[in-house]
């Protein structure tokens, strides 16, 4: 079992941006440190509060110039809304200067907003990943490559320099509906589960994408099981929430207002008829958050349930002092972490 962190990069205020990322490497820093196995950054764009530290592959491409061990990428990085030429450069040179340690985790998006900014059809955005990730896994790991797509019709191309992984750094896809994550088992390495979907329609999809799989006759062995939650670990169940649950809440309210949660069995979650505190209960429910014993417990559940063997957690919420994070990655380190090992 492997664990890790993601980072949004998110702030309350526009001051605060400019220590966000520095707060970021020293998270990983320690996280590295601990022995943590990778460290993501995603992406949203065009928010109304100070929102996100918008370029995941700026942000990438820095830690893993800081960093030696850990593994560096994108958790995840909305690919409709870029060209795949672009990212297959960045995503190699990331993959050089980090000797081997990228991974590309990508999603189709959700937001009109995003999809309206950037000019991009969010109608076409399941066929736009689609083709991305077959165009950056080719110039991956062919020396010429053609591009004659519904979006892209390309002239015969090599991509220099080649990533170091081979045959290509691992390529994740985050999916919800069953027929997104079948189609991530066509073009992926692997299905990354996301931290808004509960653990029975998890479970439904996790075995949808091996049934995929063994439909398309592809291996099942030896692919990583990566699941996305929000974590926070205190001494207690009422401590951890007392620090963790205002800053969930600033990221959750808008899932919620986006109509983006679902609750446990998987139907959307309506604001106009379901309550704050039922949304509230809901929240309790989906998370990784609590005293060290409640966290074992929960993480063995996901283990179990989802057959989870990288689990990634997002600790520093906006509105969490760095402080708290870094303790908080600190004692999952000491005394949650050892227990799956």
């Amino acid at each position: 079992m492997r664990f890790g962190l993601v980072f949004c990069n998110q702030s309350l205020t526009s001051q605060h941006m400019p220590a966000v990322f520095g707060e970021t490497l020293e998270q990983t820093l320690l996280a590295e440190k601990f022995g943590y196995e990778s460290a993501l950054v995603c992406e949203h764009h065009l928010l109304p509060d100070a929102g996100y530290f918008p370029q995941p592959l700026i942000a990438v491409a820095a830690l893993a110039s800081a960093t030696k061990k850990i593994r560096v990428g994108t958790g995840v990085m909305l690919l409709p809304l870029y060209h795949p030429l672009h990212v297959a450069e960045m995503g190699a040179s990331i993959d050089v200067i980090s000797k081997g340690r990228f991974i590309l985790g990508v999603g189709q998006g959700y937001r009109p907003e995003e999809f309206n900014g950037f000019g991009v059809s969010l109608h076409n955005r399941g066929a736009l990943l689609e083709e991305n990730v077959k165009m950056i896994r080719d110039l991956w790991t062919k020396d010429k490559v053609s591009i004659h797509g519904k979006f892209h019709d390309l002239p015969e191309m090599t991509l220099s320099p080649k990533p170091v992984q081979k045959p290509s750094p691992p390529i994740w896809v985050a999916a919800k509906s069953e027929a997104a994550v079948r189609r991530a088992a066509r073009i992926c390495d692997a299905y990354f589960m996301d931290p808004v979907t509960p653990q029975f329609i998890l479970k439904q999809r996790r075995a949808a994408f091996k049934d995929e799989l063994t439909k398309l006759g592809k291996d099942r062995t030896g692919r990583e099981v990566p699941l996305f939650r929000e974590a926070y670990v205190g001494k207690t169940d009422d401590l951890a929430w007392k620090d963790a649950l205002e800053p969930v809440l600033h990221i959750y309210k808008e899932y919620y207002l986006w109509g983006h949660m679902q609750d446990e069995e998987g139907n959307p979650v309506d604001p106009k008829k379901v309550s704050y505190e039922q949304f509230l209960e809901l929240l309790r429910k989906r998370f990784i958050i609590g005293g060290v014993d409640t966290c074992i417990s929960q993480i063995e559940k996901y283990r179990k349930e989802v057959e989870t063997d990288h689990l990634i957690f997002r600790i520093h919420f906006p509105g969490l002092s760095h402080g708290k994070a870094m303790s908080s990655i600190r004692l999952f380190a000491e005394s949650v972490l050892p227990h799956f090992e």
